[in-house]
């Protein structure tokens, strides 16, 4: 039987609950009133696609290897599911809501900015009671969403959220050698993804380029490109997601319309997507000219999505997931291109360090394979780097892109900010 102190003491909690998920959504998206976030009635929609829909291919993570990827997919630029690469995770089970509750319910989380760039965080408890109890997040129409680029500085904390417990912490932490355990720890980059360019630049340098991602159905990002140019892998823990993707020669007049009411994901799907079904009158519909995909993942997949391709995607239900943006040496061309023009102090950094790793080789050694993460690759595959872009110098700038389009979590921003612009 709950004592009146119990009852007291939930009582105060919910206050404290409402207090933080009002002021998030207030700074979290400014243009709406605490009435706004579900004057669509978009969870009456139906987000599940229609069957036949044109998909993506699906290959098995153990039987294709490396050169067999960048050949068939990597390199021509098709988006593909891949199956099994997460099996080996701990992820798997650490990262379910009762797991991220025991070890991180204190740590506060991105999920959003305001209009001013200003990072909208919650706590992790106070998230998932709004994500998997809450009322709120069943009706509103767009969610909020953990979108979040800092998730590997945050190590598990104690459930106590006491002054004395906060300090004790900290000097064990100092004065440990042992490093906790943090969510980086329970997962690894595919095999596919390792020899990350960027990665040469330094951490304080390179722009984001990994998130974990959490957040109930209607949440996601709305259409946009990935920053930079990079290309990006998506792996689902829980839940389902929900991709449209469209080649990078699609106008995008044609799938970002102007009187859109804004750039979130369950607005496209609600007026834009049924556009791409009306059929003309030669029997095809719009989706299928502009040569649409479109992708149901489950737990244990991950979608490849290569530079260039435009994506919107929403969450089916409570999903939880890890994607990262990367730099190799299939997609250096464009990507450093884009770098070159809006990041030059980037590119030199970039640049300077692959000369410095592009040492002569004798004939007799052989360059490695794509190598783990921060592990030197040969020299060789250096100076193919060197080489390619060196030959890219009497590329004239590229004119910086006009769309508005972001993968910010839950308001919008410029597709030219890669600081904000996520993977999905």
């Amino acid at each position: 039987m709950t004592s009146k102190h119990d009852a007291f003491d939930t009582k105060v909690r919910l206050r404290r609950y409402d207090r933080r998920i009002s002021r998030a959504k207030a700074h979290a998206r400014e243009e709406l009133d605490s009435f706004g976030w579900s004057k669509h009635k978009y969870y009456k929609l139906d987000l599940w696609p229609r069957a036949p829909y044109r998909t993506a291919p699906r290959i098995d993570y153990d039987t294709v290897d490396e050169d067999d990827f960048i050949r068939h997919f990597e390199e021509p630029g098709v988006p593909v599911v891949i199956m099994g690469a997460t099996k080996s995770w701990d992820a798997a089970k650490n990262w379910t809501p009762e797991g991220l509750l025991r070890d991180f319910r204190n740590e506060k989380y991105k999920v959003g900015e305001t209009n001013k760039g200003t990072t909208v965080k919650i706590s992790m408890k106070y998230f998932l009671h709004y994500a998997l109890t809450s009322k709120e997040s069943q009706k509103d129409d767009s969610p909020l969403y953990i979108f979040d680029s800092r998730f590997a500085d945050k190590t598990p904390t104690s459930s106590s959220s006491s002054s004395h417990s906060r300090k004790k912490r900290k000097r064990s932490r100092s004065t440990s050698s042992h490093r906790p355990r943090n969510l980086r720890d329970d997962y690894e980059i595919p095999k596919y993804f390792r020899d990350d360019l960027f990665a040469l630049t330094g951490e304080k340098r390179r722009p984001p380029y990994r998130w974990i991602v959490i957040g109930p159905a209607r949440s996601g990002t709305g259409i946009h490109l990935d920053p930079l140019g990079t290309s990006a892998w998506n792996a689902v823990l829980t839940g389902h997601k929900r991709w449209v993707l469209f080649p990078p020669t699609t106008p995008p007049h044609l799938i970002e319309p102007r009187n859109l009411p804004d750039h979130e994901a369950s607005s496209w799907f609600a007026h834009v997507l049924p556009t791409m079904y009306v059929v003309d009158g030669e029997g095809r519909t719009l989706g299928e000219r502009l040569g649409m995909i479109e992708i149901v993942q489950g737990p244990g997949e991950t979608v490849f999505v290569p530079g260039g391709w435009w994506h919107v995607v929403i969450n089916l239900d409570y999903t939880t997931a890890i994607t990262q943006n990367f730099l190799s040496f299939t997609n250096l061309d464009s990507v450093w291109l884009r770098t070159r023009d809006s990041r030059p102090k980037l590119a030199r950094r970039l640049l300077q360090r692959i000369e410095e790793l592009a040492t002569p080789l004798s004939r007799s050694t052989k360059p490695k394979k794509r190598g783990k993460e921060g592990e030197e690759l040969h020299a060789e595959f250096y100076a193919r780097c060197r080489d390619k872009i060196r030959a890219l110098r009497m590329v004239p700038r590229v004119p910086p892109s006009s769309s508005s389009s972001s993968s910010s979590s839950s308001s919008s921003s410029s597709s030219g900010s890669d600081e904000s612009s996520g993977s999905e």
